[in-house]
């Protein structure tokens, strides 16, 4: 990664001097702009601050922490920032939430029940768990036990693990494509083995409608996306309560029903004919003989005064 920086950009641009005037921003946003750029160098000086003025430990996590990674996860899936920088960014992570979980770890002493048990892995194929780890500190401050299994785990040992010591969630990360197809596995095998818990799905590469649309179908008891960190102690209190449970998966499964629907609307919409038939089916023009309409006007026209209203119905709203 240190190499691949002395090389980006134009051989023959000269080197931008490197400023630090991010250093007297506050310190969220030192936190954050460290995130993004991949810079640790100030990371453990920067976490300390925030921690002292921060209410709890946590809230460092929570909140500029989360905040800089959020940023990475929308460069990361807009495609303006790649893997090698995520990694970089991850590192950075790593670096503060280490510094805070002594501190975290001193205020829990005392809070010894539990909420619940979860069961979290990077599925196999996948090495990266940044993600993962911060998701189990969270969870942890929140008072839930998390079984970590680590990185490239496969599916066979996950499920043994939860049905084992009798897990109440299974969560299951990853960042690199190939993980998707994963994951489906897992649900799948959950199926097949007639498990009836809760599976959360989170991860740099995943998404709602990749879960909507490939996992969801091949698990009954329920799969629900976790977009970050800061929404998974929600997810999780809701799924181990037996009376908030089936109307929390109830309203997911109706959600992703409605989304499989429009992403379906969708493929049909953009559906091609085989080539042979689009020939087949060409217009018949007569090119010798064809003189072009006059247009009633040229150049540009704009309406200035159109009623928008009368536009509304004809916008696609669908993510």
């Amino acid at each position: 990664l240190e190499i691949a920086d002395q090389y980006k950009g134009d051989a023959n641009t000269e080197a931008k001097p490197v400023t630090l005037e991010w250093r007297n921003w506050p310190v969220s946003k030192r936190l954050e702009h460290a995130l993004v750029a991949g810079i640790d160098e100030y990371v453990i000086e920067d976490t300390e601050q925030a921690r002292l003025e921060a209410v709890r430990p946590l809230d460092v996590i929570e909140g500029p922490l989360m905040d800089g990674m959020n940023v990475v996860g929308d460069l990361f899936g807009s495609g303006k920032m790649f893997l090698p920088q995520v990694v970089k960014s991850a590192r950075v992570m790593k670096k503060a939430v280490a510094h805070l979980i002594p501190y975290i770890e001193a205020e829990k002493d005392g809070q010894s029940r539990s909420n619940g048990k979860i069961i979290m892995a990077t599925v196999k194929g996948d090495v990266h768990d940044i993600g993962k780890n911060i998701v189990g500190v969270v969870l942890q401050c929140n008072n839930f036990e998390v079984v970590d299994l680590g990185v490239m785990v496969p599916a066979q040992k996950i499920l043994d693990t939860a049905r084992e010591l009798k897990a109440d969630l299974i969560g299951l990360s990853g960042l690199i494509t190939p993980s998707l197809d994963e994951m489906v596995h897992v649900a799948k095998e959950m199926q097949r083995l007639e498990f009836d818990l809760p599976l959360l799905i989170g991860g740099a590469t995943t998404s709602v409608i990749h879960t909507a649309v490939k996992i969801d179908p091949h698990y009954k008891p329920g799969v629900l996306y976790v977009k970050d960190a800061s929404r998974a102690v929600g997810v999780a209190q809701n799924l181990v309560k037996a009376e908030q449970r089936a109307e929390t998966i109830q309203q997911i499964k109706a959600d992703y029903a409605k989304k499989r629907e429009q992403h379906a609307k969708r493929q049909t919409k953009g559906a091609l004919l085989p080539l042979d038939r689009a020939r087949a089916n060409k217009i018949q023009l007569d090119w010798q003989n064809y003189t072009p309409p006059r247009p009633a006007f040229l150049g540009i026209k704009s309406f200035d005064d159109y009623p928008l209203q009368e536009l509304v119905e004809h916008i696609d709203w669908t993510p």
